[in-house]
């Protein structure tokens, strides 16, 4: 199960980096997408106040954030809230 998660994660990476250097536009929307990763993950830990809900900021979770931009942020929330109950 731990592989294929893996697996399916670098797959996802992959066809994320393809569909930016078809754009002609890599470093722009590597950039914006890393951007919004890493301000979605920190306005979910800022509401996380309110509601007791937070995604732990480590080097995994920026990474992700990072690669993945916000549906990233979002799959991190949701794995997060599944597997804490």
């Amino acid at each position: 199960m731990k592989y294929l998660f893996l697996c399916l994660l670098i797959a996802a990476a992959l066809i994320l980096f393809i569909v930016m250097i078809k754009s002609h536009k890599f470093f722009r929307c590597l950039f914006s997408s890393s951007l919004q990763g890493i301000a979605a993950m920190f306005a979910v830990n800022i509401l996380g106040m309110v509601t007791g809900f937070h995604i732990a900021v480590n080097w995994y979770t920026i990474l992700f954030s990072l690669i993945f931009g916000t549906p990233g942020v979002i799959a991190l929330t949701m794995a997060d809230f599944i597997f804490s109950k």
